[in-house]
């Protein structure tokens, strides 16, 4: 075991000026002790994929005082329209949610699309994505700006008001071959029908015009390790490419 940064979980991102945690993979218990980070004010999700919702059961984990009647601390769930529809239907997850509301670790919201709301003077939007169960998520401060599109970027086109931002995170994308050649996924592959190509997000990169880049979301399925990803950076040197491991920490 080589442990960080060559371990990889779940895909989250947390904002720590908004104590806000973006999405809640199976391991994100494991993913915030080994951040320090024991407190969750806000949580934002993108869509209802089980590597993106399996540790819900965090906000309990959390907030819940055994040796009481009330919470210690309450979370507040904020789910897109479409997000909170997909949640009544697929894999329990409203059900889950209302539970954990229920007993007051949590209080739910509805983000409408395009609403902004302020959480400690940052600015967020959410906006639907080319396929509508997907939301990414604007942030903005100042003049200071960050776009969080974290997952199925697949045939998205991002609006011309989310251009040029300060940092945007994506997903990687597939790899045609390993680093030793071998192929990995043909051109009529079904992951190529359905999943953007690390091609393609050097396109989206190109045709956002951030400042800095960060690619997440890497499957083992890419066959690549962290020093392979710190070659692709310098070869892509002029995107300012940045590939995430655990426990990345960014200063926009």
């Amino acid at each position: 075991m080589r442990g960080l940064p060559y371990s990889r979980l779940g895909p989250a991102l947390f904002v720590h000026e908004m104590k806000a945690l973006f999405d809640t993979p199976d391991e994100i218990s494991v993913e915030l002790e080994r951040c320090a980070i024991d407190s969750v004010e806000n949580a934002f999700y993108t869509h209802w994929h089980p590597d993106h919702t399996g540790g819900m059961r965090i906000f309990e984990q959390l907030n819940m005082n055994w040796f009481s009647d009330k919470p210690k601390n309450t979370t507040t769930v904020y789910l897109p329209p479409k997000v909170q529809d997909d949640f009544k239907n697929k894999l329990g997850l409203m059900d889950h949610l209302n539970h954990l509301a229920r007993i007051g670790v949590v209080k739910i919201r509805i983000l409408q699309e395009a609403q902004r709301i302020e959480i400690n003077k940052i600015g967020i939007q959410c906006r639907q994505m080319l396929d509508p169960s997907l939301y990414a998520y604007l942030l903005e401060e100042d003049d200071k700006r960050v776009l969080l599109a974290l997952d199925d970027t697949f045939r998205w086109v991002p609006p011309q008001d989310l251009k040029g931002v300060d940092l945007v995170v994506l997903e990687t994308g597939w790899f045609e071959r390993s680093p030793d050649g071998s192929t990995l996924f043909t051109k009529d592959s079904s992951i190529a029908r359905s999943e953007a190509s690390f091609e393609e997000t050097l396109a989206k990169i190109r045709g956002i015009g951030a400042e800095r880049t960060i690619l997440t979301h890497i499957e083992e399925l890419v066959q690549r390790t962290f020093d392979d990803f710190k070659e692709l950076e310098a070869e892509y040197g002029d995107l300012r490419i940045t590939f995430a491991y655990d426990g990345l920490t960014v200063e926009v």
